[in-house]
């Protein structure tokens, strides 16, 4: 069943109201089904509505505003609550809880304390894994020692101040209505004073824009926020524990013994081979003769025909007159076979 669970900053106790109706309206008036006395806080400031198996939280128009999860909501907007979802209207805290997912994992299954308890703590551990993976803020000292925010996904940016409309409201003399930004950045989170009257201090330093690091002390006059970054953290390991390699070590008892099958062709190629390197005994004894035997005498070479630019002109003369005669002779030997 849904419930709110309601808590008043700086007093002890806390009240649980289970939410019964259609629409839970709450203010400072007699009329509202949950009756919250604090100056800050409208006569009807908010309502939630049930619409089937979900709540939905609308502001009503409050002159301070509404926070939801420590971002402030615009006024008549539907916002959906879902489970651990935390209300901040004044000094009120008001922490919305259901056990609807649960019972559905349980469907057709008998339900007992033990079942109910794991599931319980495994909720309880996942959402700490959660919120343990993301930046925070968290006041180390005065009167909201212990308050804290995540700095999540949906979070690019938030006011710290006095003011109740700011995203995260310290409720400190010493810190000015809009004392100092924290926002998201590409190199990182940063933080920036805001013309505050006492100053931020960055572990003890005087700054107007600073890059934030894990374990940084944030110090507005007197109170002192702490940074967390688990991303932060993360990475530092990793970068101081290098990659560490072992060279591979094998024994040669180890090596594996690759048996191959004789190729035929191979061995007698190999045997041909072995045969040609031996040296014959008859290349032997012809190397031997040659190294006995003296310079030989080899014939001449035949004189090559000569051309018609080597003859000397009676040679020439005589070549042309036989040719002379064999044309006379060939002209008369056709005239003779023609008559």
């Amino acid at each position: 069943m849904p419930r709110l669970i309601i808590s008043e900053r700086g007093k002890e106790g806390e009240r649980v109201h289970e939410c019964l109706e259609p629409r839970i309206t709450i203010g400072r008036n007699d009329d509202n089904i949950i009756r919250l006395l604090s100056p800050g806080i409208s006569r009807h400031h908010i309502e939630v509505v049930a619409q089937g198996d979900r709540f939905l939280l609308v502001d009503l128009g409050s002159g301070n505003g509404t926070l939801l999860n420590g971002r402030k909501i615009a006024s008549k907007e539907k916002h959906l609550l879902r489970h651990s979802d935390m209300i901040t209207i004044d000094t009120y805290d008001l922490r919305f809880t259901t056990t609807a997912h649960a019972e559905a994992a349980l469907v057709e299954e008998e339900v007992t304390e033990s079942d109910v308890l794991e599931v319980k703590l495994l909720k309880t551990v996942l959402a700490a894994l959660d919120r343990e993976t993301v930046p925070s803020l968290e006041v180390l000292n005065g009167s909201e020692e212990g308050k804290r925010i995540h700095l999540t996904d949906d979070i690019q940016e938030l006011i710290i101040g006095r003011d109740p409309e700011c995203s995260f409201p310290i409720h400190e003399h010493v810190v000015s209505r809009q004392h100092a930004k924290v926002a998201k950045r590409w190199g990182g989170i940063i933080v920036r004073d805001l013309d505050s009257k006492n100053g931020t201090f960055l572990n003890n330093r005087r700054i107007v824009e600073e890059y934030l690091h894990d374990g940084d002390r944030i110090a507005f006059g007197t109170i002192v926020l702490m940074f967390r970054n688990p991303q932060e953290i993360n990475l530092a390991q990793l970068e101081a524990e290098p990659l560490k390699r072992m060279p591979l070590q094998v024994r040669p008892e180890e090596i594996p013994l690759v048996e191959t099958t004789a190729n035929p062709l191979e061995e007698e190629a190999e045997e041909k081979l072995e045969v040609e390197e031996e040296p014959s005994d008859a290349v032997s004894d012809w190397e031997k003769v040659e190294r006995n035997v003296g310079p030989q005498e080899y014939p001449e070479p035949r004189p090559l025909p000569k051309t018609f630019g080597s003859m000397t002109p009676t040679e020439i003369g005589m070549i042309g007159l036989g040719s002379l005669v064999l044309v006379f002779a060939v002209i008369t030997l056709i005239n003779l076979l023609m008559s």
